[in-house]
Order: structure tokens, then C-alpha cells, then sequence
């Protein structure tokens, strides 16, 4: 399926939507954002979206995780809930909520780039004249944790296939095997960059010549509607920001 925007356009949007996920500092507005990110990839259907939402069950556990940390040891803003030896304090509650939604929306940007390969990175970055390394760098780092994912995964299913039932071992052979395989796959990772290194040199990045491509990208109308949507949500925050020190202002004056 054609591409509504530019590779750039795309690029910068999710970069712009990562951005605000870590400058705001109102749940609300993050909550528009988060929902802003998932919806990247609304024109691929309603499967990728719902998919995109399964795919934030990988983080469960992290962000579980740093919420308990944030409740437990988070002081300020009052008690909203007194269990005796474990108080909940609302700034515990508030950062607990910026913690989660930011995590979520850099996930869902960070998915979305991993999809794009590297000759829409390529005609992204070669509309700012930089070299193809850049591109090369960038769409290779974009999809390095999908590798690393899928061939863990792949692990796990060789040693399900050969009757290795992970649950039924004890915790620290867990953490032996998980050990195991996550080294296994990073020195295949490793491999795997420095066939790509030689593949970078072979591929003669720096020789003369004029360029060709076989997938052409121009601008079109929705680039430039996303322009104006950034430019948009800027002078919205610029303003609101304004008008809320002046606000602040106005009430320490009185």
C-alpha cells in the first residue's frame, strides 16, 4: 500500500510525537498524544491498529514495574490512600501516569519507524542532502531490536520444539537459560552488524556518480497538512504556556 506522506514527513511526525511525550507535563495531553501515536498507522487498517495495541502487552511488566517503584517511593501532593506501612501520595499517582503514557508513546513511534526500511530512510534523509551512512546507520538501528526480538523468539521455539518445557524448571535454571539464550543472540546480532558493515563498504556508498532509486517520493498535499498540524499543536502550546505564566503571575501578584 502507497504511503499517504513523504518518508521525511513520517519520520519527523513520529519524532515530533516523541518529542512532546517527553516535554508535557499534563496526562490529559499525553493521553491525546498516546492516542495520536497508535493512530499513526490508521490508513493500514484496523488489524495493524489493533495489533499495535497487543503489542504494548510486551511492556507490561516494565512499566508495572517502575509504576510500584514510583508508588512506593514517591513522596509529595498528600495521601490518597493510607494501607498503614504503604502510603499513596497524589504526586506519586501523577508521575506513576506521565511514566506509563510516555513509555507507551515512544514504544508506538519507535514501531512505527521499524516499519519503514531503508530506502524510504534513504529518501528521507537524501531530501536534507546527508549521506546514505546516516540512512544506513538509522534504518539498521531501527530495526535492531525487532531482530533481536524475533530471534530470541525463534530460540524459545527450537527449544519448545525439541520438548524443553520452560515453565516446569526451576527459577534458576530460568535465569541460566534465559542468560543463554539472550547472549546467543546478541553474538548473532554482532554477526549480523558486521556482515551489514561489509555490506555497507561493498555497497560503495562514497563512489561517483549520479544516484538512482527504484522507489520515488515527492510531497504531495498531506505533507504539507502535516506541516501545518505541527505547526499547529506548536502555537498551541506556546500560547497556552503563555497564558499560564501570566496566570501564575497575575496570582502571586495578588
Amino acid at each position: 500500500m502507497k504511503r499517504l506522506l513523504h518518508p521525511l514527513s513520517f519520520f519527523v511526525l513520529c519524532l515530533f510525537y516523541s518529542s512532546l511525550a517527553i516535554a508535557s507535563q499534563s496526562p490529559g495531553f499525553l493521553l491525546i498524544v498516546f492516542i495520536l501515536a497508535w493512530l499513526c498507522e490508521f490508513r493500514r487498517g484496523p488489524k495493524v491498529l489493533w495489533t499495535r495495541l497487543q503489542s504494548l502487552k510486551k511492556l507490561i511488566w516494565l512499566v508495572l514495574s517502575l509504576v510500584i517503584i514510583q508508588l512506593l517511593f514517591r513522596r509529595g501532593g498528600g495521601v490518597v490512600l493510607d494501607l498503614g506501612i504503604i502510603k499513596i501520595y497524589r504526586d506519586a499517582l501523577t508521575s506513576s501516569a506521565f511514566l506509563a503514557l510516555r513509555i507507551m508513546i515512544i514504544y508506538l513511534c519507535a514501531l512505527s519507524l521499524s516499519g519503514m526500511d531503508f530506502n524510504r530512510y534513504r529518501a528521507a534523509f537524501a531530501t536534507l542532502r546527508l549521506p546514505e551512512e546516516i540512512s544506513f546507520m538509522i534504518s539498521y538501528m531501527a530495526q535492531l531490536i525487532p531482530h533481536y526480538s524475533a530471534m530470541f523468539k525463534d530460540q524459545m521455539r527450537e527449544l519448545k520444539d525439541r520438548g524443553i518445557i520452560i515453565r516446569k524448571l526451576s527459577m534458576k535454571d530460568k535465569l541460566k537459560l534465559y542468560k543463554l539464550l539472550a547472549l546467543a543472540a546478541l553474538a548473532e546480532l554482532i554477526l549480523m552488524s558486521g556482515r551489514q558493515a561489509i555490506a555497507l563498504e561493498i555497497r560503495g556508498f562514497r563512489s561517483k556518480g549520479k544516484r538512482s532509486s527504484l522507489d520515488r517520493y515527492s510531497f504531495g498535499l498531506y505533507d504539507l497538512g502535516i506541516l501545518l498540524w505541527i505547526l499547529g499543536i506548536l502555537v498551541l502550546i506556546y500560547c497556552f504556556t503563555r497564558s499560564w505564566n501570566a496566570n501564575c503571575i497575575l496570582v502571586a501578584m495578588l
